[in-house]
């Protein structure tokens, strides 16, 4: 169902991905053990040291209305493994994955566009597995650390395989499919939060996730719902 092409080292596994999509197999996974120049959102490096799963999944049968969820499904299919391993693990949206409130997993999906416009969207994904230490700016976890043990390529066969479980429900039918799911994942409902760096910037009390995989915010002019941004606590 997919194709792995390992690397011992790469500058980042999605710039590698984007630049050779035309001649990967769609559903293609590219791999590194470490990146030298990760990214992360809004071009803010991500570190990543020997130890982690570095790894981006070319999709060149994504539909643009749902490119989105498929990076919400992505961050279900994370949690969902790494709780069957034994990780305290929840979603803060839009697809950042936590375990005992320290961040473990985070992403960055990008669109491959040309003059006849998308042609493909890279989910890139990075999780600490092996690491004994993290020193990456904010409160972070591997798994590791969390006493489990386990490898980089048996995370990434199970995130492979839940995630692949509901790609096409989700290519076709959008974030209802995964809702129930990640809502009982998602621990924020009733909390007040801030979102920066989106369209907009707002902060309010949440409510839920719409069926469309929207933030949805009770703020003083009334409920808002964000589509992209950073939340915070």
């Amino acid at each position: 169902m997919w194709e792995i092409s390992h690397f011992d080292a790469l500058d980042s596994t999605n710039t590698y991905t984007k630049n050779n999509y035309e001649r990967l197999a769609n559903h293609s996974v590219v791999t590194a053990s470490v990146q030298t120049a990760g990214r992360g959102r809004l071009n803010r490096k991500f570190i990543s040291d020997e130890g982690g799963l570095y790894f981006s999944l070319l999709l060149k049968d994504a539909h643009l209305q749902f490119l989105p969820n498929l990076t919400q499904l992505m961050a279900l299919a994370v949690c969902s493994t790494l709780q069957e391993l034994g990780a305290n693990t929840f979603i803060k949206w839009p697809n950042d994955v936590y375990a005992d409130g320290k961040k473990i997993c985070g992403m960055l999906s990008e669109a491959v566009t040309n003059s006849q416009g998308p042609q493909a969207l890279i989910i890139g994904v990075g999780v600490n597995v092996l690491q004994e230490s993290l020193n990456v700016g904010q409160p972070a976890v591997s798994l590791k650390m969390l006493g489990i043990n386990t490898t980089p390529q048996a995370v990434l066969e199970g995130i492979l395989t839940r995630f692949f479980k509901q790609y096409k429900d989700v290519l076709e039918n959008g974030f209802e499919v995964i809702r129930t799911a990640y809502l009982q994942r998602f621990p924020y409902v009733g909390k007040a939060v801030q979102i920066k760096n989106g369209a907009v910037d707002a902060q309010g009390i949440v409510q839920t996730i719409s069926p469309e995989g929207k933030l949805v915010l009770q703020t003083p002019q009334g409920l808002t719902e964000i589509s992209i941004g950073d939340m915070m606590v």
